[in-house]
């Protein structure tokens, strides 16, 4: 990509145009990398006598994020509108775009007026964002909030345009009046929890794998000796951290300790660990319970166990889960994914660790329509209760 691409002057027009005295301007748009910015600030929250908080910003706003659904048509046309008008109506705000964004709307974008946008690594934009914009649909948030997976993300707000919009309480139609009450310190927000997860990878130069019974039995030793391990660095998950057989065509064996105290051993395709928002991913699908984002859990959910009496677990969000694979596992170990996106194996003795996110405005900060935008998704979305007789209307007929 050519960054730093100038914006046209005046040329006069040839043919039978020349003779009138008007002037036609080539319209181009400069994209500017976006380390010329100045750093991110992050506004703070005050919680309303409702179930949301208020997002406030300090100083004025000024570098906007916006994440689209690649290679959508009607998205880029969303995208290209709701950067004109942000320019128009907000000349200070800065506009930011992935890379491969950038090389999809540089063509198009100057046409509507827009004299410049900023991209750059995911590094420089994580380090540059002050709100994040999303067009599409759930997997567009999940996309878009994983640029931020090893540290803190600023506030989302979401616009429907995608296949699913469980996480979106705004129509695109609406994008003005949603922008308008961000910028000027006048929207709510809902707090969702995320969860944080990282790999102790067992030494090569390790001859012999720790004893299992050993772990199983002794839970001051969970963990196992931390000079047998690699650490990986943390990674965080807005959805769920999912430990699957992958292609492998046995089924994973998984020792589960939760706050030292070993609950059992999984046979199973695998687990998943979701936040009260994956409640409804794949968790739902495996068949976990529905939880409210305001409640504080984590949620365990086997994924086709072997075992009929093992059933979906929710522990206290305070909770501190480790999952080791267990030396007896056979293949190659199992697969790790956050948000599904795909971290590398587990192989035999490794151990996932998992968290609720503490900290400094842990979570992610979404905006929200109303209090009642979960039930909303729940009843549209989900067709929660629906029975299958004509019009899906929900059951609960009084005999």
């Amino acid at each position: 990509m050519r960054l730093l691409i100038r914006r046209t002057g005046l040329t006069r027009p040839h043919g039978v145009q020349a003779r009138r005295s008007t002037w036609i301007r080539l319209l181009s748009t400069e994209i500017l990398h976006a380390e010329l910015l100045p750093d991110r600030q992050s506004p703070h929250y005050v919680q309303e006598s409702t179930s949301l908080s208020s997002l406030v910003w300090d100083k004025p706003l000024e570098n906007v994020l916006i994440v689209k659904k690649p290679w959508d048509h009607n998205v880029r046309e969303s995208l290209i509108q709701m950067a004109s008008h942000i320019q128009r109506r907000y000349p200070r705000v800065n506009i930011l775009v992935e890379e491969h964004v950038a090389d999809e709307v540089q063509k198009q974008i100057g046409a509507a007026g827009v004299t410049a946008i900023h991209t750059g690594p995911g590094e420089v934009l994580r380090n540059k964002t002050d709100l994040l914009v999303t067009l599409g649909g759930d997997g567009t948030i999940l996309h878009a909030t994983s640029m931020f997976a090893s540290g803190e993300v600023p506030p989302v707000l979401s616009f429907s345009l995608g296949t699913l919009g469980f996480l979106l309480p705004f129509d695109f139609k609406d994008f003005k009046t949603a922008f308008d009450m961000v910028y000027s310190s006048q929207a709510s927000v809902v707090n969702r929890a995320r969860l944080a997860c990282q790999k102790m990878s067992i030494r090569k130069e390790i001859t012999h794998l720790p004893s299992q019974s050993h772990i199983e039995h002794n839970s001051t030793h969970v963990y196992g000796n931390p000079d047998d391990y690699n650490l990986s660095p943390l990674t965080y998950a807005m959805n769920d951290i999912n430990i699957h057989r992958g292609a492998e065509p046995h089924l994973t064996k998984l020792d589960i300790h939760v706050d030292g105290e070993f609950i059992t051993r999984a046979i199973a395709d695998g687990v998943t660990i979701a936040t009260p928002t994956g409640s409804t991913a794949y968790s739902l699908s495996s068949g976990g319970s529905i939880v409210h984002p305001r409640v504080a859990c984590i949620l365990l959910t086997p994924i086709c166990p072997r075992s009929l009496s093992f059933r979906p677990l929710i522990f206290p969000a305070t909770s501190k889960i480790c999952i080791t694979a267990s030396s007896e596992s056979r293949g190659r170990g199992a697969e790790l994914s956050v948000d599904g996106i795909a971290k590398g194996l587990v192989r035999p003795s490794d151990k996932i660790l998992v968290e609720s996110e503490t900290g400094h405005n842990s979570g992610i900060w979404c905006v929200a329509k109303t209090d009642r935008d979960w039930v909303s998704g729940l009843n549209g979305l989900l067709g929660f209760n629906s029975s299958f007789g004509k019009g899906g209307e929900a059951s609960g007929d009084v005999a």
